[in-house]
């Protein structure tokens, strides 16, 4: 399903969405993926290894055919591309895609943080930055999603080259030890540690816009899918990790058990966004008419576009913040 109208050979992606909901919010994108190029300790080869995982994990047939060509100057090659979904076979990897890759795959498959052992090893080969900065690079892929729910994923007909350069790398910090979230990202005062400000920082702008009301999600709305999204991830609301998912402005604006029988809400605009938020996180190329329709009646294409968008971040950044908390 694509909810723009657009001639048939015209494949619509998450940037194309986003432009034609808001040219703003398409900057802060593009300033999002060009930092997870830009301003990283992490390889090229290592970037475009995570980014084919996600694609591949994710479904995403158009997002799988495209290489980046950094990521191939820097010695991703073909024949090791079928290796990124073989975990059996990745010792033919270097150590920093090997510790990138099951990053990848618990940031996916078991939200949770690796064992002690996994996570020294994993430290050790990407340093505390690196775990960060590959986390946040699933995040930023995310953006398949939106073309999965509202765009259109027919593969092209060969592999697409997108023309980046190889920047210089940035020297690996020497700390190796597990990253510590001592607030929650989604708190619009909250921050990340160990990483540059130009990665980021267009995450906290995304945050910020949730919670300003000049998303397009009300903030009771957001409330109540951040709530909502615990909920989904089976986290009780008496585990401490519960203060880095569900911040303080969420707490305060939506009750949990009420969010637990959304069901039950009055028809509404607050009811529908809470079946596309369900949709979407569970599978988002479910996402039909049946459940945009109602929303786009009330709040346009654009505001359907935009919604969907924000709750795919309030998503990845609870998949996040689930990987790095280590229960302490």
């Amino acid at each position: 399903m694509s909810i723009l109208q657009t001639p048939g050979s015209e494949l619509v992606g998450a940037v194309a969405l986003l432009q034609h909901a808001d040219p703003t919010e398409r900057a802060r994108f593009n300033a999002l993926e060009d930092a997870v190029w830009s301003n990283t300790t992490l390889r090229p080869a290592v970037i475009e290894s995570v980014r084919l995982r996600c694609a591949h994990l994710r479904g995403c047939a158009s997002c799988s055919a495209i290489r980046i060509s950094a990521g191939t100057e820097d010695g991703l090659t073909e024949s090791q591309v079928p290796l990124l979904d073989k975990p059996d076979a990745r010792d033919e990897l270097t150590p920093g895609q090997m510790a990138a890759l099951t990053l990848v795959d618990r940031f996916f498959h078991n939200p949770r943080a690796p064992e002690e052992a996994e996570s020294i090893r994993i430290a050790e080969a990407l340093g505390s930055r690196g775990v960060l900065e590959v986390l946040i690079t699933c995040a930023v892929w995310c953006s398949s999603e939106l073309r999965l729910a509202l765009g259109e994923d027919r593969a092209p007909e060969c592999n697409i080259i997108v023309e980046r350069p190889h920047g210089t790398v940035e020297e690996q910090d020497s700390a190796t030890g597990w990253p510590a979230l001592k607030t929650s990202v989604l708190d619009p005062e909250g921050r990340f540690p160990e990483a540059p400000p130009e990665l980021t920082e267009p995450v906290h702008d995304l945050v910020r816009n949730l919670w300003s009301g000049a998303g397009c999600l009300s903030p009771d709305v957001a409330a109540a899918c951040v709530i909502r999204s615990t909920q989904l991830f089976g986290i009780g609301s008496d585990e401490p990790v519960i203060a880095l998912l569900v911040p303080t402005i969420a707490a305060d604006l939506a009750n949990s058990d009420d969010v637990r029988n959304w069901t039950q809400w009055p028809a509404g605009l607050e009811r529908d966004v809470l079946e596309l938020a369900e949709t979407l996180w569970l599978d988002p190329s479910q996402v039909d008419e049946t459940v945009t329709d109602p929303i786009t009646a009330a709040i346009g294409v654009k505001g359907v576009i935009l919604a969907t968008w924000e709750l795919l971040w309030i998503k990845q950044i609870h998949r996040l913040t689930l990987v790095l908390h280590r229960g302490r």
